[in-house]
């Protein structure tokens, strides 16, 4: 609770024009409660005297222009530069039709990674999640990770893949540790199908930027020595 009061303070600092309403909402994922749970949050915010005072802008618009020399993108009234890819064949590079709806859900991503942010999406199936995700990333142009979970996903086959080389099985660092070492984008899908000690394991990375491997080696933020067995988080992703 604490870390999502948190995360609401900053946000309003940074964008004061949204409501303390509609974040409480989105903080409580209000749209997944149940109708007795719901009602309940609107009457508590309703005595508190929290009201939704937000202004829907229908008219996003999503450009890349230049701007004091630099390139940014802006959408709505959220800008943000764009820097040089340090792998640009890791950038997605996709076909996408923007509309009013997919304009305001990229600009609150944008929002969130401004803040330094995960980003969570949760949608039903085939509703573009994935695509949604590409695209911020391809305006950005951010280079990213890809990882799918499912219901047998282990720590060992999180961190690790194997790979056929010249005829030879071996052991390669996964999405996941590259991401980490690297600063890129990690894209997770399928979370919510994953065993729930994995899942446990990737909510101590994200808050702590820690993480112990399968192979014994450790992800850690910083470190002083020089040790094999460790893997230092690039500052990007922290």
């Amino acid at each position: 609770i604490n870390s999502q009061l948190i995360r609401i303070c900053r946000r309003l600092a940074a964008f004061p024009l949204e409501s303390l309403f509609s974040n409480i909402h989105k903080a409580c994922l209000s749209r997944f409660l149940p109708p007795l749970a719901r009602t309940t949050l609107d009457t508590l915010l309703q005595s508190n005297n929290i009201t939704s005072t937000d202004h829907v802008d229908t008219n996003v618009d999503v450009i890349v222009h230049e701007e004091d020399g630099h390139v940014v993108l802006r959408i709505g009234d959220i800008s943000e530069r764009i820097m040089p890819p340090s792998n640009p064949l890791l950038v997605p590079d996709i076909v996408f039709h923007d509309n009013p709806r997919q304009s305001r859900v990229l600009q609150d991503m944008l929002k969130d990674y401004q803040l330094g942010e995960n980003i969570l999406l949760i949608g039903n199936q085939g509703v573009g999640k994935n695509k949604i995700a590409d695209r911020l990333l391809q305006l950005l142009k951010l280079p990213r990770e890809y990882m799918q979970l499912h219901r047998d996903t282990t720590v060992q086959t999180m961190t690790c893949q194997p790979t056929v080389r010249d005829g030879v099985l071996v052991y390669e660092d996964s999405p996941l540790v590259r991401a980490a070492r690297d600063g890129y984008v990690l894209v997770i899908d399928e979370a919510d199908k994953a065993p729930t000690h994995v899942t446990c394991i990737l909510k101590t990375l994200v808050e702590d930027g820690e993480m112990l491997l399968s192979d014994g080696r450790r992800i850690v933020k910083e470190c002083g020595e020089n040790d094999r067995n460790v893997i230092v988080m690039h500052p990007v992703c922290y």
